[in-house]
């Protein structure tokens, strides 16, 4: 007997005469099976389905989609029409418990309901935002549902569908009404709704679908009475992060401008930056005119500062450290903290004024509240850190770690390993004799073998500075907490002394 997630899977039928390979379903069960595989093997599809599929093909957006307990019909919808590879970058059923609770990383309190189906939608948005480049315009999509089953269950027949784009998304809820469909035709409404909020959420279809939802007399309606019942609403990030405040549309795409001057914001209501400053979320990513609202993205490199102000050194050290990790410039990104252990979080209006520096430049930014390398390496696992032969000096010092001991030193380094990160050294020139210090001048602890690299002088030397910029009263605008608007961001992550953590 086999098993699926710890429960026996039905027997076959068993053969009765028939010549191999047929089984007997009897006649009734045929005409229906005759009837859900009449499209498959003509290659047949609902001209409005793939009329929609194909819409969303032709659109930019990259989606994951999660499906568990129903909607499983929307999964070859979507990859039987021409340009799939477009627009899917995966598709996966959750199925059993333990799958499903894997991927939310919780045990959800009801395995169909709206806040699991949202919850399984920002987890595919986060896949996606794995995925992809930064910049690429991500969508995470997921349906939830408890469907007509053998034996029959008590409860409501129902699907909860939600679309997900980071800094808001969709919702819609339908209830079946029980014994008007087999589970085929349930699974076909829901299938039906998901490819609906995805469309809309993708922005390539505004217009509904037809759904098939039947009214207390008939089929053809909206809900009601003993018929289905269907509930659709906007879903705000505040809704999921217990902000407060309403759900109106995602409002990701194009917003990074405004979201970095903080328009449309009341409190913290949706406004990402805010949510970010009370720890809320983890992370803002600022990129391609987009806006990324807690989507870590593992395995990039990353030049952790305070830039203030953000210079041409800057971005040079970037593409050294990119081409140092043998990646690509589009896979590295600015990493700023609004926390430091000794300067406290950083104002909400000068995290904007950073903010605005790299959207202007149409830079990549990841705004954090990671202040030191390892909570870096938690965020984003596999990832390299360029970082100036300063900072590496103070890094390797077994006497920032515990009882200053090796021991203490590789301990305090382990996690930062263990998330398979590295740190990318970059050079400078020593005054007054202008001699180039690197990595090799410095002696690097056995402990931490294979964990630093050189970006080699010939492919990144700078000799501007933040901190001359700033005397020279090029800085950003002064904020209310010190010098340079006070807050954190400090110099790439060290804890005061240097240390790693």
């Amino acid at each position: 007997m086999l098993h699926r997630c710890g429960r026996a899977l039905p027997r076959a039928p068993a053969l009765r005469g028939r010549r191999p390979g047929c089984l007997d379903l009897g006649g009734q069960q045929q005409q229906q099976r005759r009837r859900m595989t009449a499209g498959a093997v003509s290659g047949d599809l609902d001209p409005e389905i793939e009329a929609l599929v194909r819409g969303l093909h032709a659109n930019d957006v990259k989606a994951v989609v999660y499906v568990t307990g129903g909607a499983s019909q929307a999964v070859p919808w979507l990859l039987g029409v021409p340009g799939a590879s477009n627009t899917v970058l995966e598709i996966s059923a959750p199925y059993c418990r333990d799958s499903l609770v894997s991927i939310l990383g919780k045990e959800p309190e009801q395995y169909c309901s709206e806040s699991t189906a949202l919850d399984l939608a920002r987890a595919a948005y986060r896949r996606a935002a794995e995925l992809t480049p930064f910049g690429a315009p991500v969508l995470g999509v997921a349906a939830t549902c408890a469907l007509a089953s053998e034996p029959p269950k008590r409860g409501e027949h129902r699907a909860h569908v939600a679309a997900w784009a980071g800094g808001g998304g969709a919702a819609a809820g339908v209830r079946l009404e029980k014994g008007a469909r087999a589970r085929w035709g349930e699974d076909g409404v829901a299938s039906r709704l998901l490819l609906q909020v995805f469309a809309r959420a993708a922005g390539s279809r505004p217009d509904a679908l037809h759904l098939g939802l039947r009214t207390a007399s008939g089929s053809g309606g909206s809900g009601g009475g003993g018929g289905d019942e269907l509930i659709e609403r906007a879903v705000g990030l505040a809704d999921l992060v217990g902000g407060g405040g309403g759900g109106g549309g995602s409002g990701t795409d194009g917003a990074a401008a405004g979201a970095a001057a903080g328009e449309g914001e009341g409190g913290e209501g949706d406004d990402p930056l805010a949510l970010l400053l009370a720890g809320k979320v983890r992370c803002v990513e600022f990129s391609g005119g987009r806006v990324y609202v807690d989507a870590p993205r593992p395995g990039r490199v990353y030049l952790p500062g305070s830039f203030n102000p953000l210079h041409r050194g800057h971005e040079s050290l970037l593409a050294a450290a990119c081409a140092a990790a043998g990646r690509g410039r589009e896979e590295g990104a600015f990493e700023l903290s609004v926390g430091n252990a000794d300067k406290g979080v950083l104002p909400l209006e000068e995290a904007r004024l950073r903010v605005a520096q790299f959207v202007a430049l149409g830079a990549p930014v990841v705004l954090t509240r990671a202040p030191l390398y390892v909570d870096k390496a938690a965020l984003f696992p596999r990832s390299a850190f360029a970082v100036g032969i300063d900072t590496a000096a103070r890094l390797v010092q077994a006497r920032y770690y515990g009882d200053g001991s090796p021991a203490a030193l590789a301990a305090a380094f382990a996690p930062f390993r263990a998330a398979g990160c590295s740190l990318l050294v970059a050079g400078r020139a020593e005054a007054p004799s202008g001699r180039f210090l690197e990595l090799g001048d410095i002696q690097i602890p056995p402990e931490l073998s294979g964990l630093l690299a050189p970006i080699p002088e010939a492919d990144f030397r700078s000799d501007l500075s933040s901190t001359a910029l700033r005397a020279a009263g090029l800085g950003l605008a002064k904020g209310p907490g010190g010098p340079a608007g006070g807050g954190g961001g400090g110099g790439g992550g060290q804890q005061p002394g240097g240390g790693l953590a």
